[in-house]
């Protein structure tokens, strides 16, 4: 749990900054995107928060489903895009897709390198929460019901982020 924290942690410190720097220190302007990536941000910290919560002391005063849906969360929102980016990829070289050779649709060394940075950086601390939330439910035994509905939950918001986007 502490490598989750840590890794997602030391993410959401060095975007933080770098927004801080850009949008304060240079005063570049904040527009849609820029929000975009502050918001996100603050989502990850909360992940890093729950994630925290379900190791220590002061979590035991939160519901366990909140903690519970929220580990789930975690893990289907930074989970969903490598895993539909990668399938997609895998569909193009299988000849059963035609896209365009931008975004996912680029199949040279760049787009393959984007690949594994989404996997590093949101693939594998998804993974850490699906093994966080599967220990989390086991220590409390509890059922899956939150698991299920706080992934949900979790890919709603990557969509409404991805909506926002455009």
């Amino acid at each position: 749990m502490y490598a989750i924290t840590g890794f997602v942690g030391l993410f959401v410190v060095v975007v933080t900054a770098l927004w801080l720097y850009g949008h304060v220190v240079q005063g570049e302007v904040i527009d849609q995107t820029a929000w975009i990536i502050l918001g996100a941000s603050i989502l990850r910290l909360l992940t890093v928060i729950i994630a925290l919560a379900s190791i220590q002391q002061w979590g035991e005063k939160l519901a366990t489903w909140i903690i519970l849906g929220g580990l789930s969360g975690a893990a289907s929102a930074q989970l969903a895009y490598p895993v539909a980016e990668l399938v997609v990829k895998l569909v193009i070289l299988a000849g059963l897709l035609e896209y365009p050779a931008k975004g996912v649709g680029n199949m040279t060394p760049t787009g393959w390198f984007n690949l594994a940075a989404v996997w590093f950086i949101f693939g594998l601390p998804g993974i850490f929460f699906v093994q966080a939330a599967r220990n989390y439910r086991d220590r409390k035994g509890l059922s899956n019901t939150w698991v299920w509905l706080g992934s949900l939950l979790g890919i709603i918001a990557l969509v409404s982020i991805g909506l926002l986007i455009g």
